[in-house]
């Protein structure tokens, strides 16, 4: 599984996502557009990027490094913070670097991980669809970046966006 990073054209080309890490009221957070690194995946002819990120506290993640429940600062995949990346410009050719322990957890396990991303992908697109306020308002997607890609998804409802 290859590791890489997003562009600067991403971020400027990306302003009007309504939910994304680092992005605020249509504003990149300055200084934090970091170039987190990314693992490509692709899903019914879509092409999105899951974030490598810490302190994650909720299921919609493959994890690299897990902690105690008292003392959360899990790292791993985080597929709700997950970015369509729709042209191949946006991936950076620089590698992604993390310790080697980590990069371990992700060597051959490229299907299970892609297969649980298109479960919770396919649970969203399910949720919208059906107006399920329960999954919608749950942690694992009551912040999805998924609800910038609805016409993309094929989600048809126009009024289809998370509580």
């Amino acid at each position: 599984m290859r590791l890489k990073k997003l562009t600067d054209a991403f971020y400027r080309e990306n302003t009007h996502l309504i939910e994304a890490l680092d992005l605020v009221k249509g504003s990149w957070i300055k200084g934090k557009t970091r170039g987190y690194g990314i693992v490509v995946i692709t899903f019914n002819g879509l092409r999105f990027g899951v974030p490598l990120r810490s302190n994650i506290n909720h299921d919609a993640a493959y994890l690299t490094v897990r902690t105690s429940r008292y003392n959360p600062s899990n790292k791993g995949l985080d597929f709700s913070k997950a970015l369509l990346i729709k042209t191949e410009s946006y991936i950076s050719a620089d590698n992604f670097s993390i310790p080697n322990s980590e990069h371990d957890k992700l060597k051959g396990k490229e299907h299970f991980i892609t297969s649980r991303f298109e479960k919770y992908v396919e649970k969203y697109v399910a949720a919208v669809s059906n107006g399920d306020k329960n999954v919608l308002g749950s942690r694992e997607y009551v912040f999805t970046t998924l609800q910038n890609y609805h016409t993309e998804l094929g989600i048809r409802s126009p009024s289809s966006v998370p509580i």
